[in-house]
């Protein structure tokens, strides 16, 4: 069964390291602009309560680990579906490839949904969609070193 051989150990390092990386790419290198476009402000006194920023903190943590969960099954079906599509499933380049369209194609709609439905700018957008590149990227790495 597909569950039964994903890497846990390597499922909580990149749950806590996606949320680290989250923090780092929203809350420390574009701070300013994100936080003026996306919530349209800098920073003032109607921040949420301590109660609301760790309610938020444990649901992306646990999104975080379905999330690695759910590529560390997709990165077994890429690699052991090489022969029938003709690739090779042992290639780290091409497990980058197909990273990149999987990122595409859940992190996009998601991301440009933003400003077409919630008139966020293209600045937000941006910066989301390059942190999810990121992070799967990072997610392939430490699933293809340590599986």
């Amino acid at each position: 069964m597909l569950l039964s051989e994903v890497n846990y150990g390597a499922v909580a390092v990149t749950g806590v390291l996606s949320l680290v990386l989250g923090f780092l790419w929203m809350a420390v290198i574009w701070k300013k602009p994100y936080q003026r476009d996306m919530y349209g402000k800098v920073a003032g006194p109607d921040e949420p309560s301590k109660a609301t920023k760790i309610q938020s903190f444990i649901i992306y943590i646990l999104v975080s680990f379905i999330t690695s969960i759910a590529f560390s099954v997709c990165l077994q079906l890429w690699k052991a579906g090489g022969q029938a599509f003709g690739y090779d499933g042992d290639s780290l380049a091409g497990a980058f490839w197909f990273t990149m369209l999987l990122t595409a194609g859940y992190t996009l709609p998601f991301t440009v949904g933003k400003k077409v439905w919630q008139f966020k700018s293209w600045l937000v957008v941006a910066v989301d969609t390059s942190y999810e590149v990121v992070r799967f990227t990072m997610l392939l790495l430490i699933f293809w070193f340590w599986s």
